[in-house]
């Protein structure tokens, strides 16, 4: 369970990391503000390690209902493009085809992406 718990902290603190060089123009942040961001986390690992259960499960939902209401807005905002891509790929498995996505052929424009070129 112990190694559970800590290779999930250090997944969990990946993604982190990751998700703010995509905010930062694909670079981390400076060194001192990863080092105290980094400092941050285990403060708060540390305070969940030694609350009580149903503070932690409280905060939990708290997160969980935050993320929530930055999500819906967004998968509404995305629903368009992911039914126009899954539509381009039944009309390829339609026609025998292997299925390929290219952004160009449900209208995205290239020089928009980061990906998917």
């Amino acid at each position: 369970m112990a190694l559970f718990a800590f290779t999930t902290l250090l997944g969990n603190l990946f993604y982190v990391d990751k998700g703010l060089a995509y905010l930062n123009n694909k670079r981390l942040p400076g060194k001192k503000f990863m080092t105290v961001f980094h400092l941050i986390c285990a403060a708060i690992v540390l305070i969940g390690a030694i609350a009580p259960m149903n503070i932690c499960w409280d905060l939990a939902d708290i997160t969980m209902g935050g993320m929530t209401l930055i999500n819906i807005p967004v998968c509404l905002l995305l629903g368009k493009t992911a039914l126009d891509t899954l539509r381009d790929y039944e009309k390829q498995k339609k026609e025998g085809k292997n299925p390929v996505f290219k952004a160009k052929d449900i209208g995205l424009n290239l020089e928009e992406l980061d990906y998917w070129k």
